[in-house]
């Protein structure tokens, strides 16, 4: 901070302090990178095969936001079935709920499912928040 406050003033400043501030300002900017875009959770589930499994989001519809499905790595391990929006606090307008997605496994084997939560209108927008899920089926 100091060394930042002679450059201000104009001051003479080491090269060392010139080093120390320029690796900060690239330290805070991977941070900040870091924070925006990796701002997604990664679960593992062991299931049993022929089952029925569901994943439960947040979920806020008033916001424009939904959950949408970007992958399922191998359908012959993992087939959709259904979501559906289930409201935590009742049936008012704007109340948060929860969007469950259900999945059936069919055989043994290992799939990727990926949601993201987005605006479905905004395709060149990232997605607010990601989920990935990998599913060991037995």
């Amino acid at each position: 901070m100091i060394a930042w406050l002679k450059l201000c003033a104009g001051a003479t400043v080491s090269k060392a302090s010139k080093l120390f501030i320029a690796i900060f300002l690239v330290g805070l900017t991977v941070l900040v990178f870091a924070q925006e875009n990796f701002s997604h959770q990664f679960k593992a589930l062991r299931v049993p095969q022929g089952q029925i499994i569901t994943l439960s989001l947040a979920f806020n519809p008033s916001t424009g936001f939904s959950w949408q499905l970007v992958k399922i790595s191998d359908k012959k391990v993992l087939e959709f079935v259904k979501k559906e929006y289930v409201p935590v606090s009742g049936e008012r307008i704007g109340s948060p709920g929860v969007e469950k997605w259900s999945f059936k496994t069919l055989r043994r084997g290992q799939a990727e499912v990926v949601l993201e939560y987005r605006r479905p209108w905004e395709k060149d927008v990232p997605a607010e928040k990601k989920e990935e899920y990998s599913i060991f089926v037995r």
